[in-house]
């Protein structure tokens, strides 16, 4: 029988070499710091030198973006340490992405105390953060630690952070009805008393007071501009490997003379000339997504169902909808790993998610922002046409899955 002398030996050589991995994986990251990226990074110089011209307010409404303001928050401060450090603009950009991603998984080990799933976590996000240069990772930090706030009943803080990542990138406003309804829940199902009701408004109440109101007395009503121009994005699909992908590919075979031909087997942009164009795939998105969030709303709030059904629901939002972007499956890769550290179980599903996430960004930009030298037609196939056919199963087999394992069948909704 082993000793506990050997016990503890055994442990403390895991550890070391679980120490050792999360040292590789930000060796990695590290590597990734002059990668190019691909043209977002273009775009957020542009923004700053908007900045640069008319302030932070100024910059905001006179770039006409379609992202949140506290975006242009985080690349003044950027401008503001190059010039202070008299170093390109490009390399504390990219420092900082590289300092989220660190800083996004300290807080990922901070609250689940697990350094393989924190390494496995930072992987699977280094090539969206330092290699490509998009900013997901800014707003990934509050969330994850909104989420494990909420789960250790810290709601109002927990509430805050999230809205401030909701200002940073519209994204996670995708999962904002699940997380108000477990905040809401929560609070309602505590103690008794004369404090219940304090507790349901509180979370609400101090997010507005200490996010929403500040943001909209400085930046106005060019908030809803911004968010009206993302939302308003005729793209079928913008490279996201979804349903919108493959509804590309067949009006590039199937009207060729409107939409143009396949471009030696690959499949290019279209942005759709009609709304009738891309309603079957919204209101396919609208639908799933309401089913999914009654369903969560419906059953009793745990933290894990909280995670579980977020997750589906952006996955909903992501491979159903159009106008979606290939990083756009960042929050997904959060959720996933998240999920993971509540529920081992989910360990494989995990992997899957973060290889979409990353093959989606490979196959189009590599890892330095350009596109792949050798084409992506294989046997006359663009292969992106796969992967997006295997996204679209992966997502219904986990929704599947889900509603099995919980009992959503016929009973379930006799009940209601």
């Amino acid at each position: 029988m082993p000793t506990a002398c050997g016990e503890e030996t055994l442990m403390t050589k895991t550890k070391l070499s679980a120490i050792g991995l999360l040292v590789l994986v930000n060796l990695i990251a590290a590597s990734f710091l002059y990668s190019p990226g691909t043209e977002d990074v273009d775009t957020l110089y542009r923004w700053t030198e908007e900045i640069a011209a008319y302030g932070v307010r100024g910059g905001f409404v006179h770039s006409r973006a379609d992202y949140p303001p506290l975006a242009f928050v985080f690349l003044a401060i950027v401008l503001q340490l190059a010039q202070a450090l008299g170093i390109s603009w490009f390399i504390v950009l990219k420092s900082s992405v590289l300092l989220f991603l660190a800083a996004t998984s300290a807080c990922f080990y901070w609250f689940t105390r697990n350094l393989i799933l924190t390494a496995g976590f930072e992987l699977a996000l280094v090539v969206n953060s330092v290699a490509l240069g998009y900013v997901d990772v800014y707003f990934g930090l509050f969330v994850i630690a909104a989420l494990f706030l909420l789960q250790r009943g810290n709601l109002s803080l927990g509430l805050v952070l999230f809205m401030a990542g909701c200002f940073i990138k519209w994204q996670p406003l995708i999962i904002a009805p699940f997380i108000g309804i477990y905040v809401l829940a929560v609070a309602r199902d505590g103690p008794g008393g004369d404090g219940r009701l304090r507790r349901v408004i509180a979370p609400f109440a101090l997010s507005a007071v200490a996010v929403v109101i500040p943001i909209f007395a400085l930046f106005g009503a060019s908030v809803f501009d911004a968010l009206g121009r993302i939302m308003s994005y005729r793209y079928i699909s913008a490279n996201a490997l979804n349903l919108g992908w493959i509804h590309t590919w067949a009006l590039h075979v199937m009207q060729p003379d409107k939409y143009g031909g396949l471009r030696s087997g690959h499949i290019d942009l279209i942005v759709a000339p009609e709304v009738l164009t891309t309603l079957p795939e919204k209101m396919l998105f609208y639908a799933i997504y309401t089913l999914i969030l009654v369903v969560f709303a419906w059953q009793k709030k745990t933290f894990e169902r909280l995670i579980a059904y977020s997750m589906l629901g952006y996955m909903s939002y992501f491979i159903l909808n159009t106008g979606v972007h290939e990083n756009h499956f960042f929050l997904v890769s959060c959720l996933a790993w998240v999920l993971v550290s509540l529920d081992p179980d989910y360990l494989v599903r995990c992997i899957n998610l973060s290889i979409v996430a990353n093959a989606n960004l490979l196959l189009f930009y590599g890892v330095f922002g350009q596109p792949l030298p050798f084409t992506r037609v294989i046997a006359g196939v663009d292969i992106t046409l796969c992967f997006a056919l295997a996204n679209l199963c992966l997502f219904f087999a986990l929704l599947v899955h889900r509603f099995k394992a919980e009992g959503i069948g016929v009973r379930f909704w006799a009940k209601q």
